[in-house]
């Protein structure tokens, strides 16, 4: 099973993918953060082997910030962006910094989210349906 953290400052969508993720035999929630400090403190008590992490951080951390701490404390785990569009930059830059892959918050269902974080989980990186069409104009790995 895939033990995920998310940090998410909206607390709707936190609680949603708590409800998606309820009953799956293949992925389970360890823990849930809205600020970064939080998430740290999951990641020291709890083995994770996936965080998705939001671009929109509620605090003064940046994601490409957070996912550099990530990758130096925590080299093991796996990083999964939730992405908006419009945020190509931001997603080239968090790339660079080391994440797996991002998935577009609009384009995500269910079974597009459990794949994304399944193959992460399993070495692979992961683009999300729609970005890979317009992957030529916005963002190159």
């Amino acid at each position: 099973m895939v033990q995920i953290a998310v940090l998410e400052s909206h607390s709707i969508f936190r609680h949603a993918l708590k409800l998606v993720f309820e009953n799956n035999e293949k992925i389970h929630i360890a823990g849930d953060a809205e600020y970064t400090d939080a998430l740290f403190r999951i990641l020291s008590r709890t083995t994770v082997d996936v965080v998705l992490v939001s671009i929109n951080m509620p605090d003064d951390t940046s994601p490409i910030e957070a996912v550099r701490y990530i990758r130096s404390k925590y080299p093991e785990v796996k990083i999964l962006a939730l992405a908006n569009e419009g945020t190509a930059l931001i997603v080239r830059a968090m790339m660079k910094a080391g994440i797996s892959g991002y998935i577009g918050k609009r384009q995500a269902n269910r079974n597009e989210l459990e794949t994304a974080i399944c193959d992460i989980a399993a070495g692979q990186q992961y683009i999300g349906k729609v970005d890979r069409i317009q992957k030529s104009r916005n963002i190159t790995w």
